[in-house]
């Protein structure tokens, strides 16, 4: 009977999922279960026969199911599917018609103890080879909750930036963000602290503790410290951060991207990214992989919690604002399209955690963003996806506009894409290469910019990929522009797509920068690099653009 129920709840997917469990896990739950239940059957069956053996799979298949659920669910549901398999096989074993001598004692409990640990291990190991740390974990301190648990920055202009926080919900009325200059060295003796530049209260005040807070009126290109206030208590652990405004005109930057970290990941990558000290931080997508395969925005607002409270991201998004889209996994589940029930609240959770830029549709996250003479455009490749299009009709027009209107006015062009743009036509049904129509669409419009003034940051691969541009053409004149992979974060290596002119480098921690050189008066320099989490170069390409008023050579 508990096999039987067991089995029931495990392909209705009504045993619930923990708000704190590791969401990759989920992915594989429902096969998982099913196995072992698959296990425990085959022991019962078995156990007609050859009680010992039964018994032993039964205990197998218990054990398994009760580690799953340490991963999942709560303490007392695992013991609970531990003790519903073990109880049957230890009632197998007293019921078993033979002789009970001390060597058949002890083999029974030896063989008991087996089972479990093969179960229980066997779990445990598969889990951590498939989803555990890729490389070593980040020195960064675990600082104390004081009234916020996490806090992040977005949506930099020249003058402005958004700020995101979750604080405990009672605070959260009386919750201020200051904002300061933040100097470069101590205030000199004798001289006044400087002035607040910034005081606000917060856009909304929801049930959920989630405030945003956006602060405008600054100076351009100059540095600020802010940091939430309740009840005239700074809070100075988790509470405070820096970000830089964008500079107005001509400007040299750098910028980092990256894509796919395990949920909760506290990598080391995390601190060379912070280290680089970027101007933004570019995510894209894979935040985490929560595979949230339900309506059900609880379920995202702990997968932010889980990722922005890790001492190394924490400290990440505390120094680097963020510019972030999405891909499938942390927009549902695994190759999530249109379709996926999870798109509701995936769009009304990142509206509500997310510090980001104005968005011109009410459900995609498509957006862009300038800084200096570089135009950024920002692509949902996942709430609008069907089988017969990756962006959609709305996108697709506002994609068509913003890329023309850009290379009136900009510079260059950066493409934020989170899915492989290279790729014979057909091979592969989640990726460009499954929508070569629209991609010769796409391809269209970008001959129609200048492949000279565009560059491709992209992500979901699980590898550094730099391509020159010499098999990225899908247009009329089959002509390419230059693509950099930058992934994974945190999570096993997987190379999609390619040719890669530079080749590849698959594995975990691992990011990219984007470094701009623009002096205001000749050519811009632009060197696309991947690093790893000790800060070592794995590959990296320079090239240059005229400037607006220049004529190409």
């Amino acid at each position: 009977m508990a096999v039987l129920l067991a089995g029931v709840a495990a392909w209705a997917g009504a045993i619930p999922r923990s708000l704190s469990s590791d969401g990759m896990m989920g992915t594989i739950e429902r096969p998982v279960q099913i196995g072992l239940l698959a296990i425990a059957v085959v022991g019962l069956l078995v156990s007609w026969r050859w009680v010992l053996w039964g018994g032993g799979l039964l205990i197998v298949a218990g054990a398994g199911l009760a580690a799953l659920s340490l991963t999942l669910h709560s303490l007392p549901v695992s013991v609970l599917m531990l003790v519903v398999f073990v109880m049957p096989a230890a009632g197998l074993w007293l019921a078993a018609p033979c002789r009970r001598s001390n060597r058949h004692i002890v083999a029974t409990v030896g063989g008991g103890a087996l089972a479990l640990m093969v179960g229980a291990g066997g779990i445990g190991i598969t889990y951590h080879l498939m989803h555990g740390p890729t490389h070593p974990a980040s020195e960064a301190a675990e600082l104390p909750v004081d009234q916020v648990e996490w806090i992040w920055s977005g949506a930099v202009t020249p003058t402005s930036f958004r700020v995101t926080t979750r604080v405990d919900d009672p605070a959260a009325e009386r919750a201020t963000l200051v904002v300061l200059p933040d100097l470069d060295g101590d205030t000199p003796a004798g001289a006044a602290p400087p002035a607040p530049v910034a005081v606000a209260g917060p856009d909304a005040v929801p049930e959920t503790g989630v405030l945003s807070w956006t602060v405008d009126g600054l100076d351009a290109d100059a540095g600020y410290r802010y940091t939430v206030i309740v009840d005239d208590h700074a809070d100075t652990a988790r509470g405070q951060g820096t970000v830089r405004t964008f500079p107005d005109g001509p400007a040299s930057f750098t910028v980092a991207v990256g894509a796919c970290a395990r949920t909760g990941s506290n990598g080391a990558v995390f601190d060379a990214i912070r280290d680089v000290d970027p101007l933004v931080f570019i995510h894209t997508g894979d935040f985490h992989y929560g595979n949230i395969d339900s309506d059900d925005v609880d379920m995202f607002r702990a997968r932010y919690t889980d990722t922005l409270t890790t001492p190394a991201q924490s400290a990440l998004y505390r120094s680097a604002p963020v510019a972030y889209v999405w891909d499938d996994h942390d927009y549902g589940a695994n190759n999530a399209d249109a379709a996926a029930p999870s798109r509701p609240a995936a769009r009304a959770a990142y509206r509500e955690n997310v510090p980001h830029y104005e968005l011109p549709d009410d459900g995609a996250i498509y957006h862009a963003f300038t800084i200096g003479r570089v135009r950024f455009v920002l692509t949902d490749v996942r709430s609008e996806r069907t089988a017969e299009t990756l962006l959609g009709e709305r996108q697709m027009e506002w994609f068509e506009h913003e890329m023309l209107t850009a290379a009136d006015e900009h510079a260059l062009v950066v493409w934020v894409n989170a899915v492989p743009w290279i790729g014979a036509d057909g091979a592969s049904a989640d990726n460009w290469s499954g929508y070569p129509d629209e991609r010769r669409q796409v391809a269209e419009v970008i001959e129609q910019v200048g492949v000279d003034t565009v560059v491709m940051l992209a992500g979901d691969a699980h590898m550094v990929a730099i391509d020159d541009g010499t098999n990225s053409g899908y247009g009329p004149t089959g002509v390419g522009f230059p693509v950099l992979h930058a992934a994974a974060l945190d999570r096993g290596g997987s190379v999609k797509g390619g040719p890669y002119s530079h080749g590849v480098a698959p594995g975990g921690g691992q990011f990219g920068t984007m470094t701009i050189d623009d002096d205001g008066a000749g050519p811009i320099t632009i060197e696309l690099t991947g690093l790893d989490w000790t800060g070592t170069e794995l590959m990296s390409y320079t090239f240059t653009v005229p400037a607006p008023d220049q004529t190409p050579p």
